[in-house]
């Protein structure tokens, strides 16, 4: 999980692939308007990810919102039945 955040993700942001893309039309302008491009991110990056965004993000607590976690799975139900068939 490290490698993820210290290689993986640092490298996607540095030098991203608009060809296959997750936002096509973040890609797309891109391409097309590499200066329009920079001014959505730098636009973004003030409204979503600045420290007041972040610090006001923490202070919202909602619990419908909260993550269930793994360790709520019970590894002692032996005897659950399984989700399918596999057809062999």
């Amino acid at each position: 999980m490290v490698n993820i955040f210290e290689v993986f993700l640092p490298q996607l942001l540095r030098y991203p692939n608009p060809t296959d893309p997750l936002n096509g039309e973040a890609a797309a302008l891109m391409m097309r308007d590499s200066r329009g491009y920079e001014a959505k991110v730098k636009e973004y990056v003030t409204k979503y990810a600045s420290k007041e965004q972040a610090d006001e993000a923490g202070h919202e607590t909602d619990d419908s919102d909260e993550m269930s976690s793994v360790g709520s799975y019970n590894d002692d139900d032996e005897d659950d039945e399984p989700a399918g068939t596999m057809e062999v």
